[in-house]
């Protein structure tokens, strides 16, 4: 199994000179604000060396990362379409369906009465301001 996010450093563009500069420059940065923040606020120093530790390198690369793009199109393939793989057990299946549409319109009717539960309070609110304000009215004359 081979690292995607590696590259031989010829083969990421960058001449050889610009990414040991980059790591030099990098490291003498981050080693010593890592240390500091260990010493100051222990959380942020982890967090700092976490961060440096998952970036995998100090070295200078072109491009950093998947582009947002590349980011979407991957959470997209990620999401489930269409109807559920088939479990080979069809006594499962059947129920697992059941559950599904059951669950679905459970949902649809919860929805439905928060719906009506919001529109009372706002209701509520609205009646017991117009009161009040009818109230001042009347105490003003």
């Amino acid at each position: 199994m081979t690292n995607q996010h590696t590259s031989h450093p010829a083969s990421s563009g960058t001449p050889v000179a610009v990414q040991v500069l980059g790591m030099i420059l990098f490291a003498g940065f981050a080693i010593p604000v890592t240390i500091v923040a260990l010493n100051i606020f222990w959380p942020a120093g982890v967090a700092l060396a976490v961060i440096i530790g998952w970036r995998g390198t100090f070295a200078f690369s072109a491009k950093s990362g998947p582009s947002s793009e590349e980011l979407a199109n991957l959470v997209q393939s990620l999401k489930p379409e269409g109807p559920a793989p088939k479990s080979g057990n069809a006594a499962f299946d059947a129920y697992r369906m059941d559950m599904l549409d059951r669950l679905e319109m459970e949902q649809e009717s919860f929805e439905t009465f928060l719906d009506r539960l919001r529109d009372a309070k706002d209701k509520v609110e609205f009646d017991t301001f117009m009161d009040e304000r009818a109230r001042i009215r009347h105490d003003a004359d």
